[in-house]
């Protein structure tokens, strides 16, 4: 099958979203703390604040479809430029309703669903916040979304909008931040970005059966002279 990057329609947003849904559930760390991350409703949540987002100049959104069948969207990404001065009533980042990043004035509030497990989300900001306020000085492109769906993963489709991303990062010269899940690390390193810190949860306290969970931070500084 051969892929093409196109950017995200509004109208397309719910598809979009989604693909999120899923990839949700099948993360450890958002599976618990969105318990009912398939549903319907977690999917309308997503769709509703991707559409508030979606005229902001500060966030950028792009899907990877079937080059033969444009109708089917098999990945999307999203992405924010923000501006390293934090604020407190908005955010971005790999956990919904995040509150914690720097972001421009253009970004609208976001606003974690009713059946967000409170307690670990918070835990995860307690450890994640102190290492985004370490790396996000200046401005910096932050992943949000990176999503491809299960029937379609590790044949490139991802690997396509990492590589929309970085270009994007280089013609602005700006740097890069990503939160990966522990599949993911192989992919984000193997395309120029480093671990610069780390977040370790045992999900065991939180679930019985559930093992440490590592959240790597990755930076990636922009190409000086990108071709």
């Amino acid at each position: 099958m051969s892929f093409r990057v196109l950017p995200c329609e509004p109208g397309k947003l719910h598809i979009c979203c989604s693909i999120k849904a899923q990839a949700f559930a099948a993360n450890p760390l958002l599976s618990l703390i969105y318990p009912n991350g398939g549903t319907e409703a977690l999917q309308k949540s997503f769709t509703y604040h991707s559409l508030l987002e979606y005229d902001s100049p500060d966030i950028h959104m792009y899907c990877v479809v079937d080059a033969l069948d444009q109708d089917k969207l098999i990945a999307y990404v999203k992405w924010t430029v923000v501006n390293g001065q934090p604020r407190g009533d908005s955010g971005t980042g790999p956990v919904s309703g995040d509150k914690t990043l720097p972001v421009a004035s253009s970004t609208p509030p976001r606003v974690p669903p009713e059946d967000t497990n409170d307690p670990l989300f918070q835990h995860f900001l307690t450890g994640a916040t102190p290492i985004r306020k370490a790396h996000l000085t200046t401005q910096t492109i932050v992943l949000d979304d990176l999503s491809v769906k299960p029937d379609h993963q590790w044949h490139g489709a991802g690997k396509l909008l990492l590589r929309t991303l970085i270009d994007f990062a280089d013609k602005k010269c700006l740097p890069c931040y990503i939160e990966s899940t522990p599949g993911a690390y192989n992919m984000y390193t193997h395309q120029g970005f480093r671990q610069v810190d780390k977040l370790d949860i045992d999900l065991g306290q939180w679930k019985q059966g559930y093992d440490v969970y590592r959240t790597s931070m990755l930076y990636r500084d922009p190409k000086e002279n990108p071709k």
